[in-house]
Parts: C-alpha cells; sequence; structure tokens
C-alpha cells in the first residue's frame, strides 16, 4: 500500500508492534525500532537489519528496504566511531540523498531523534492527529480484518456467559460452578485461554459484577452474585493483522431488580436509536446526544452522587476501531462528521454506585444510507 495523502515527507521511527502508523504503512510486524520514511515524490523507504531485511523485501508493503550494512557502505567516509550516532547519521544522509528537508513526524517521535535531525539541519513538523488521514476509512480488506476479529470476539463472549449461564445460585447468594466459586478471574482465564488458542492476544477482559461494574474500567474481580448485572467487555487483537475487535454484554444470572431490568432495556433501546441515526454526513455529536436524551426521558440521570461519584451516562456513545483499540472518529459531545468507511463503536451505558453498570456494545460500518451492524450476538439480559 503506497501511501499518497500529502506531498511533504515523512518519518516515522518506531516498532510496528506498538506503532498503528508504522503498521499501517509497513504491513509488516519487527519488534525492534526501525526507520520509515516518505519521500517528496511519495515512495516509502524503510530501514531494517540483516535480521529483517529479507522478510522486509518480501512482505514490506513499501518501494524502497534499505539494510544497514548497504547505507554504512555507501556513506562510510562520515561515520564516527559511535553506533548510535552513526545510525541516525547514516539517515540523516539518506535523507540528504533523497533532497528531504521539510518533514512531518507523529506525535509520539522521540525527542532525542528530534533534536538530532534538527541539528542537522532538518525541519520537523508534529503532524496532527491522525497521522495518516487514511486509517480513519476502512478498505474492504480491513473491514473483512475487523469482521474477522469481531466474529472470535463473539465467540469469546459466548465462552463467558456460558460460564456464567451455566452456574448454581448458591444459599449464599453467590455463583458457583463445578462446586467452585465462580470468580471474575476464572471467567476472564476462560476467554483469555479461548483467544490465545485462536491467535487472538487480550487486553484487561473486563468482567465486573454488582457495584464493581459501577466503574466503566474495573476489570472486576472476586466471587461474582447472582441477581446483580455482571459487565463483559472483550477488546482483543489478531496477532496475525493486528486488528482489534470489541464487545460489551450484560448479564444477570436469576433474578435482576425492576431499576436494572429498566436500565438493561433503556441502553438497549439508547443504541437502536443510534443505530437508525449513523449515516454517512450525521454528525456523531447529534448520534451522542439523542443517546443521552433517550437515557434522561427513560429516567436514568446523568451527575454526581451525593458522595461526589459520577453516576449516570458520562462516556462516549463510540469510538473508531482499527489498528488502535481507540481511533479516529468519535461519537461523543464533540461534533465529528461520520462517513462512509467509517467503522465505530456503539457502547451506551449506565452505571450508579448503589446499582452497578450495565453497557451493551456493538460495531457498525457506516455507510452512505444508514450503517451496517458488523456483530451479531443476541442480546439477553436474565440467564
Amino acid at each position: 500500500m503506497e501511501l499518497k495523502n500529502s506531498s511533504a515527507a515523512r518519518m516515522i521511527y518506531g516498532s510496528s508492534e506498538n506503532s498503528a502508523d508504522l503498521l499501517y504503512a509497513t504491513g509488516i510486524f519487527i519488534p525492534d525500532p526501525f526507520w520509515y520514511i516518505q519521500d517528496n515524490l511519495g515512495e516509502s523507504h524503510i530501514i531494517l537489519s540483516a535480521l529483517e531485511v529479507d522478510r522486509g523485501r518480501r512482505t514490506a508493503h513499501v518501494k524502497h528496504v534499505h539494510e544497514w550494512s548497504e547505507l554504512t557502505n555507501r556513506f562510510q567516509s562520515i561515520l564516527p566511531t559511535d553506533k548510535n550516532i552513526a545510525e541516525n547519521l547514516l539517515v540523516a544522509q539518506l535523507l540528504k540523498q533523497l533532497q528531504i528537508v521539510q518533514i512531518k513526524v507523529p506525535a509520539d517521535f522521540p525527542v532525542a531523534q528530534a533534536d538530532f535531525f534538527r541539528k542537522e539541519g532538518f525541519q520537523l513538523h508534529v503532524s496532527d492527529y491522525p497521522f495518516w488521514n487514511e486509517r480513519q476509512f476502512k478498505t474492504q480488506k480491513e473491514i473483512e480484518a475487523l469482521t474477522e476479529a469481531l466474529h472470535l470476539t463473539e465467540k469469546a463472549m459466548i465462552v463467558g456467559i456460558d460460564c456464567i449461564a451455566s452456574s448454581t445460585i448458591a444459599s449464599d447468594g453467590f455463583l458457583y460452578l463445578g462446586g467452585k466459586a465462580l470468580t471474575s478471574e476464572r471467567i476472564r482465564g476462560e476467554i483469555h485461554a479461548f483467544l490465545v488458542r485462536h491467535e487472538a492476544m487480550p487486553h484487561r477482559t473486563i468482567v465486573a459484577g454488582g457495584k464493581q461494574g459501577a466503574d466503566p474500567h474495573e476489570v472486576g474481580s472476586g466471587v461474582l452474585a447472582a441477581h446483580q448485572p455482571i459487565i463483559i467487555d472483550i477488546f482483543p487483537r489478531m496477532t496475525h493483522s493486528g486488528y482489534w475487535g470489541d464487545m460489551t454484554r450484560t448479564v444477570c444470572r436469576g433474578v435482576a431488580t425492576e431499576r436494572c431490568q429498566r436500565a438493561w432495556q433503556a441502553v438497549k433501546e439508547s443504541q437502536e436509536r443510534a443505530f437508525a441515526l449513523i449515516r454517512s454526513g450525521v454528525d456523531g455529536k447529534d448520534v451522542h446526544e439523542a443517546v443521552h436524551e433517550h437515557l434522561v426521558n427513560t429516567g436514568f440521570l446523568t451527575g454526581r452522587s451525593a458522595e461526589g461519584k459520577q453516576e449516570g451516562f458520562f462516556h462516549g456513545t463510540g469510538h473508531g476501531l482499527g489498528l488502535e483499540i481507540h481511533e479516529q472518529p468519535r461519537i461523543s459531545w464533540r461534533s465529528y462528521p461520520l462517513q462512509t468507511g467509517h467503522i465505530v463503536t456503539v457502547e451506551p451505558g449506565l452505571y450508579y454506585p448503589d446499582m452497578g453498570g450495565v453497557r451493551i456494545e456493538d460495531v457498525v460500518l457506516v455507510e452512505e444510507s444508514g450503517c451496517r451492524v458488523l456483530t451479531t450476538l443476541e442480546k439477553v439480559f436474565q440467564i
């Protein structure tokens, strides 16, 4: 994939295992930091060690693959003995050979490297986020990669929900499975084991029961109780593609309180309202406000409790999903027009310290006349 969204030269230094921008530009996973350069003509270059260069030439989505030893031979006369300085000088010489002076770099470009290149006479400009504007608009290949991640996430969710559905309610009010107390940690372990077996890496999966669920990002711990909401939020990254899945369901083993049942129904309806509104050209802010309005109109207010804790619906409705778990665009109080090709989560929720939390999350593809829901797992509260 040749990226040509700007005539300006661009440069990234990092590991594509950790930099979504670098992985997007090169299409290759490399654990150690390496250099990516887009020259003034839009042609791409990477500099790799002997360890990676053959694989890079075979699989990287770039025009030119350089090896350090080749650059060393080419620019031998200007090299000092210090290896770290030598590598920077080799990059600087390659930039000069490519007649590059003005360079856009991402916001996380290392300060030490920036200082060096500025001293060498290059003009570095920090790019606004996103570094590659194209990343917002998913290609068919990316849609397929995300759909694969989401379908695996659904299967992992079934693993977690089945643990709860198969549990028994003991006289002490807690859940037991196979004669042992059913804990958040045990369910999380089952989910993680399933994901790893299917080439996905889990990241801080949430299994938060009862009042723990009132904190949206509390991962959950301890024995799970009956008749209380349990939030399960799973967001794995596929090891072969780098794309993420993301899904949340809230379930209750037993009979939830009438208030909690109303909260779950209100959240489900507000999500459906968002689905009906999302299409190309719609402002995400309007979608978010409609979700918030529905929750308020059904009796669930947002604010601070007497103890000063947040309660109600106090986070955004959704975020972009791709090579990062949170990326552009956003569906929140801030204006952000949705466009064809955006893939976003839709995850309204309600949180009250005395009740716990309820959240439902699915992922949609924005299209001209509406949105396509990419996740298909049914929503059932009491199991």
